[in-house]
C-alpha cells in the first residue's frame, strides 16, 4: 500500500526508475576491451613464472582488428537498445496509468482506489524486474556478454598461444600492465598477422 498520497509515492517511484540509466550499463568500448582482457591476461600460471623470456601484445589494437569484436559490440548495442524500448514501453504505460488514476481517484470508492493502486504497485514491481532480468549484474545482457566474449576470447588466447610458441616466449603480457620494455619483445603485429 503507498503511504502519503499516491501521486508523491508514484512520482518518487517513477523517479528511482528513471533515474537508472539502464542504456548505461551497455559497455562502453574500453570497458568491453577490459572485460575480455581480464579473462586473458590474469592467470596464476603466467604471473608464477619469473625468469622467462616475455613478450608484449598491444591487446586493445588486436581486438580493434578483430571483425569479431565490432561484431559482438553491435549485437550488444542492438540487444540492449531492444530491451531498453521494452523497459520504456513499460514505464510509459505505468505513467499512463498513474496519471488516469490521479485524474479519477477523488471519484473512486476507497475498495476501487486501494484496488487502482495495488494494480500500480504490481505495473511498479514488474517494470523493477524487468530491468533487473535484463540490464541487472547477473542480467540477460551480462549473460549475452559472456556469450559473445566467450570465443572472441578463445581466438584470441589462440593466436597469442602460437605466437609464442613459435617466438619462444614463456610468458606474454599486456603492454597497458607493462611500465617498460622493449619493442623487440612486442608480439602485436605477429597475432595480428596470426588471426588472419
Amino acid at each position: 500500500m503507498f503511504h502519503g498520497t499516491i501521486a508523491t509515492k508514484t512520482r518518487e517511484l517513477t523517479m528511482k526508475i528513471m533515474s537508472r540509466n539502464s542504456a548505461s550499463t551497455l559497455l562502453p568500448r574500453t570497458m568491453f576491451f577490459a572485460v575480455i582482457l581480464s579473462f586473458f591476461f590474469v592467470s596464476p600460471e603466467l604471473l608464477a613464472v619469473t625468469g622467462q623470456k616475455t613478450g608484449v601484445i598491444d591487446a586493445t589494437s588486436v581486438l580493434n582488428q578483430m571483425p569479431e569484436t565490432k561484431k559482438a559490440e553491435n549485437i550488444l548495442k542492438a540487444t540492449g537498445t531492444q530491451w531498453q524500448k521494452g523497459l520504456d514501453n513499460l514505464k510509459k504505460s505505468f505513467q499512463t496509468s498513474a496519471a488516469s488514476y490521479e485524474k479519477q481517484k477523488s471519484s473512486l470508492s476507497k475498495a476501487a482506489r486501494e484496488q487502482k493502486e495495488k494494480d500500480l504497485n504490481v505495473k511498479l514491481q514488474s517494470i523493477q524486474k524487468y530491468q533487473m532480468d535484463k540490464f541487472g549484474p547477473n542480467g540477460a545482457l551480462e549473460k549475452k556478454k559472456a556469450e559473445l566474449l566467450a570465443p572472441i576470447r578463445q581466438k584470441l588466447l589462440a593466436a597469442v598461444k602460437a605466437v609464442a610458441v613459435k617466438e619462444g616466449f614463456s610468458v606474454i603480457i599486456d603492454k597497458q600492465a607493462m611500465i617498460y620494455g622493449s619493442s623487440s619483445a612486442d608480439i602485436t603485429a605477429k597475432v595480428i598477422n596470426q588471426l588472419k
